[in-house]
């Protein structure tokens, strides 16, 4: 279950991934500064309902819940390879994603990257989360 919640993480659950297009190669020194071409700033304004500077959990759950709608495009409750195209170790056909498991991986992402325990994302954060687990995989651990 952990491997299956690591790779929906990784399917571009929430601000993470939040416009779909190719993250930037990230370094150790300067993590990346947008979500493919739209700065992270501009992200985060587009999340962060409450105005407080920061995506919160709700906020990016209930983001990624939309994207996961959007993305169900049969109305089945669950995402298949054709919904989110696989990646190494990725979603496949013979093992679809339900909301509640894509949504458990958005937690466990999140609470990774939430250094300070604040419960609210800050671009830092978001940056140097991304920069972390760029080309590896997150086990919720």
């Amino acid at each position: 279950m952990r491997r299956v919640l690591a790779v929906i993480a990784i399917l571009g659950i929430g601000v993470l991934h939040a416009q779909a297009a190719p993250a930037q190669a990230a370094s150790a020194e300067s993590p990346p500064r947008s979500i493919g071409a739209i700065p992270l700033d501009k992200v985060i304004a587009q999340l962060d309902r409450n105005g407080n500077g920061c995506v919160d959990h709700e906020e990016g759950r209930n983001y990624v819940s939309r994207r996961f709608h959007l993305r169900d495009r049969n109305g089945d409750n669950t995402l298949d390879a054709t919904e989110a195209p696989p990646g190494p170790g990725e979603t496949a056909a013979d093992r679809p994603i339900a909301l509640g498991d894509w949504q458990d991986a958005y937690h466990a992402r999140f609470e990774s990257y939430d250094t300070n325990r604040d419960r609210c994302l800050s671009q830092d954060e978001i940056a140097a989360g991304r920069a972390a687990h760029a080309g590896g995989t997150n086990d919720g651990r």
